[in-house]
């Protein structure tokens, strides 16, 4: 069985994916403070990261709400 300590390591653990995704959208953010202007491609860039942070909440929710179900406790 495994520990409260196991779960809350599993549930707080950010995975590699995930940190490139976080990654990707700050080199995205770094792009748009050097780009003087707004245009098609800024807009996207900005679409995309916010698809990339809202999936990324949607995930975590998930991951809470089933440690939660579990009956474990979380900090």
């Amino acid at each position: 069985m495994r520990t409260s300590h196991d779960i809350k390591k599993k549930a707080t653990a950010i995975s590699e994916q995930d940190k490139k995704t976080l990654e990707t959208i700050i080199e995205d953010i770094k792009f748009l403070l050097k780009t003087p202007r707004i245009n098609e491609e800024t807009l996207i860039k900005i679409n995309n990261m916010i698809s990339s942070l809202n999936s990324l909440k949607e995930n975590y929710t998930w991951l809470i709400i089933r440690a939660l179900k579990q009956n474990h406790m979380l900090d």
